[in-house]
């Protein structure tokens, strides 16, 4: 007998799972009215995620300089501060605190708040980073930024590091507020036009800063975000990319758009959301082959030497964007086939390296 798939909307929370929550946390939760940062961090820190994304907490983000420069590219501008640097680099931390928090290693969370600091310590005094694309490189920092607070402050190393997550809340908000300018915004809007999935991204910085600041006004905006996104949703379920599909880009907006919907969305939302992720992670299940691996043929933007990315490598189908946007939306959806299927993905992961 089939059974009944319900969408996690449709299910009260049980109190016995937020007793494991740190009371900082609790009051976060009262305090923010949006979403629930529980089913954030039970996502972070399940078995899955343990064993497949943070199994090597050591390992995660480690390539930076003392200062905390984070990757190739924004160590060189560290060196001399000139050429080119991108905000958005410094968005790995959160992986290290994530990870960090998962398998219980202080010192990963602490690279990782390292990190997010040195970005922080670029920020101009009215919010801004002086980068290159600076509207769609904050907005990956800022996600990454509120994410990482928000996941923190609701472990149990909340009241170790409460003083980083004080000192980098007031941050995010003024870099959020910077974003929502008119003047910097509609630019970059106008120059987001041809990626649906960074809608999802925008949404989710706005909605997880306002979230973690208590910022109406910044949720209220992320909301128009989420609607945009869904209205450009193909009849056949993926999110459109330069005039195409990419099933790389695609999954990336997956995760933004689950994690928004666990981390912000309110009820109705959460029911435009779902109908959303529904269709869209059905389509991505089409590209996955009996292997494992990702089917790129058709590709707008990756796996084929399309585009580069900001390294000046041709981009590569995301495997880790793939195996979580299935492994939360069996979560979110109650249908365990995408779990199984987030574990041929990773599995098919090894496949496409070796193809390389």
């Amino acid at each position: 007998m089939k059974r009944k798939i319900v969408p996690r909307w449709l299910v009260v929370q049980r109190p016995s799972f937020l007793i494991v929550l740190s009371a900082s946390a609790l009051l976060l939760l009262s305090k923010s009215g949006y979403g629930s940062v529980a089913d954030d961090l039970r996502f972070e820190t399940s078995a899955f995620m343990k064993r497949v994304a943070y199994h090597h907490p050591d390992q995660i983000a480690a390539d930076l300089a003392p200062s905390g420069a984070q990757g190739r590219v924004n160590m060189q501008w560290d060196g001399s501060h000139t050429g080119k640097w991108y905000i958005e680099e410094q968005r790995s931390g959160v992986d290290a605190i994530c990870g960090g928090i998962a398998q219980q290693d202080s010192a990963a969370i602490e690279r990782g708040l390292k990190i997010l600091r040195w970005g922080f310590e670029q920020q101009q005094p009215d919010g801004s980073f002086n980068c290159p694309d600076a509207f769609h490189s904050t907005s990956f920092f800022v996600e990454a930024a509120a994410h990482a607070c928000l996941v923190l402050g609701a472990s149990s190393f909340a009241e170790r590091y409460a003083e980083e997550i004080n000192w980098m809340k007031p941050r995010v908000l003024q870099a959020a507020l910077w974003m929502a300018e008119p003047a910097v915004e509609l630019p970059g809007r106008k120059h987001n036009l041809p990626y649906t999935h960074r809608r999802y991204l925008v949404a989710a910085a706005f909605g997880e800063a306002g979230t973690l600041c208590g910022n109406k006004f910044l949720v209220d905006k992320s909301k128009d975000y989420i609607r945009e996104g869904i209205s450009l949703e193909d009849p056949s379920g993926f999110n459109p990319e330069k005039g195409g599909f990419d099933c790389s880009y695609h999954a990336v907006g997956l995760v933004f758009a689950e994690r928004y919907y666990d981390l912000v969305a309110d009820q109705e939302t959460k029911e435009q959301l779902f109908h959303m992720l529904q269709k869209a992670n059905a389509w991505l299940r089409s590209r996955v082959l009996p292997d494992g691996t990702i089917d790129a043929t058709g590709n707008t933007r990756t796996g084929m030497g399309q585009e580069l990315n900001r390294q000046g490598e041709p981009k590569k189908v995301s495997y880790s964007q793939v195996y979580r946007a299935f492994y939360r939306w069996s979560s979110i959806s109650g249908d365990a086939t995408f779990e199984r299927l987030a574990e041929e993905v990773y599995a098919g992961q090894e496949i496409y390296k070796h193809r390389l």
